[in-house]
């Protein structure tokens, strides 16, 4: 008589068609704390399996209508995360060996011994355990990792991204080209991640970043002896990459005769080491990167033109930020909550106005200057909001730009009326209380006021005096224009007011 499997959900599935001995193992299990499901025959283990997962099994060998060792490749295919226990009456070393090939974690034998069956139950448990704890870890490490670090929804990155995706599922050499700060490295560990390769190294060398006399050994490594200082055999970049990616930025630097080697490597999968005789063999996807127009520049005899090709199998273009319309926005929120983190800043979003001024700005240096833009604007804001204030006075200046001159709208043109006296300024009026200091009598201490209320009637003052226009207020005051705009956004200034 075989046993069914018990329909609620347990910790441990027993599968063994001896009745008495699942009410043993149960006895001695559940005495522990642990609780279990059973299965007498195969079948029901596996369609236990399809509605439940267990923390372990305990699996008899002799089964009528599997043999134990058919079961142990079923669950290493369909279930590899569950831990299993093999509890048979069979002996001989070649019978736990076979278990062990097969995926299970430990073989005891029958009769067996209580306290050895319950410790190997609990430690396959804690595995289990652990390994679900490494999976959710390894999950949540790679949500940065591959396409999902790439931030944006523009259609130009989306399509990017789509170039990409494709040019990971194949191994040919990739050539990223961009302007600087387009995010180059990103997309090739983006590549590499989402690839066959992800789980060799990525290998990340900036070909124009490493001193000319220190280039070589850096790729191909070098031979004891090779050259004053080799005091022994180092690995380069080439042999490190070995099984995985090696990114190669700023491709367009690499010397003439390495560009000879490197053409070595694409086409024979090897290297020598600086010094050395014997031929290394290197499995490996070669990504570069370059700003320069690399084409061009091949036909220009400045680049060899047979390694262009060999390099631009796949060739990708990023886009530059400013054709990335919302991307900018979305972006620049990403940068205010990590540094906002870091700088224990409780700024959670953009002002309107620095929002609408970070638009319109180009970004001549990218994401990258995006991000350094963001950092330095998150440390000078105390506010909630970053505003336009916090910003440098190129992206400021994208805003007067775009907006012309005059903040009033059509139809101001030249000042019309002339600037309050600084009396006016201190006080408040245009003419100023009986007595004042305006009148030529003493200062009044009422007189008085905050410095940032006199810098803030002044720069209404002007602008009012000149119908608006910035551009007159700023040079009227001997100060930018971004100055300007700034002190509009910080004391809430409008037309009108």
């Amino acid at each position: 008589m075989h046993s069914k499997v018990t329909p609620v959900s347990r910790k441990i599935l027993l599968i063994d068609d001896d009745p008495n001995v699942i009410r043993l193992v149960e006895h001695h299990l559940n005495a522990t704390g642990l609780e279990t499901a059973s299965a007498g025959t195969g079948g029901d283990a596996l369609a236990y399996l399809e509605t439940d997962t267990p923390d372990a099994i305990v699996l008899d060998l002799m089964l009528p209508d599997f043999s134990g060792t058919e079961l142990l490749a079923r669950f290493q295919k369909e279930h590899p995360s569950i831990p299993v226990v093999v509890l048979t009456a069979q002996s001989g070393l070649d019978q736990a060996v076979d278990c062990m090939r097969l995926g299970a974690l430990d073989y005891v034998q029958k009769p067996f011994d209580r306290t050895r069956l319950t410790t190997s139950v609990r430690n396959a448990c804690e595995q289990g355990l652990l390994q679900t704890r490494v999976e959710t870890l390894t999950a949540e490490l790679r949500k940065g990792e591959g396409f999902a670090a790439i931030v944006g929804d523009s259609k130009a990155i989306r399509d990017t991204i789509e170039l990409l995706r494709r040019a990971a599922e194949s191994d040919v050499a990739i050539l990223l080209q961009g302007d600087s700060g387009t995010g180059k490295e990103v997309a090739a560990r983006a590549i590499h991640a989402e690839s066959a390769r992800r789980s060799g190294p990525f290998i990340a060398i900036n070909c124009g970043a490493i001193p000319e006399g220190l280039i070589e050994s850096a790729l191909f490594g070098h031979e004891k002896g090779a050259f004053t200082g080799a005091v022994g055999a180092k690995a380069g970049s080439f042999e490190l990459a070995d099984g995985g990616t090696i990114f190669l930025d700023e491709i367009g630097e690499l010397r003439t005769d390495l560009q000879v080697r490197l053409l070595r490597v694409l086409q024979d999968h090897s290297i020598q080491r600086v010094g050395g005789t014997r031929e290394r063999k290197v499995d490996l996807r070669v990504i570069a990167a370059t700003n320069r127009d690399l084409k061009a520049e091949a036909a220009a005899s400045n680049f060899r033109e047979d390694l262009y090709y060999r390099l631009a199998v796949f060739p990708v273009v990023l886009p530059p930020l400013h054709e990335r319309g919302d991307d900018v926005a979305t972006l620049a929120e990403l940068f205010i909550t990590r540094f906002a983190a870091e700088h224990n800043k409780p700024i959670t979003s953009l002002t309107p106005s620095a929002k609408r001024a970070m638009e319109l700005y180009p970004w001549p240096g990218n994401v990258r200057e995006l991000e350094n833009v963001i950092e330095r604007a998150t440390i000078l804001e105390d506010g909630p909001s970053l505003s336009l204030e916090s910003l440098s006075d190129e992206v400021v200046a994208a805003l007067a730009e775009s907006e012309g001159e005059d903040l009033a709208g059509p139809g101001s043109g030249q000042a019309g009326g002339s600037a309050p006296s600084a009396a006016g300024a201190a006080s408040g009026t245009d003419s100023a209380r009986g007595g004042s200091a305006a009148d030529g009598g003493p200062p009044s201490l009422d007189e008085i006021v905050p410095f940032e209320e006199v810098e803030r009637r002044t720069i209404l003052w002007a602008l009012q005096a000149t119908n608006w226009n910035v551009q007159e207020a700023a040079i009227r005051l001997r100060i930018g224009r971004a100055t300007i705009y700034r002190k509009i956004e910080r004391y809430g200034l409008k037309a009108g007011s």
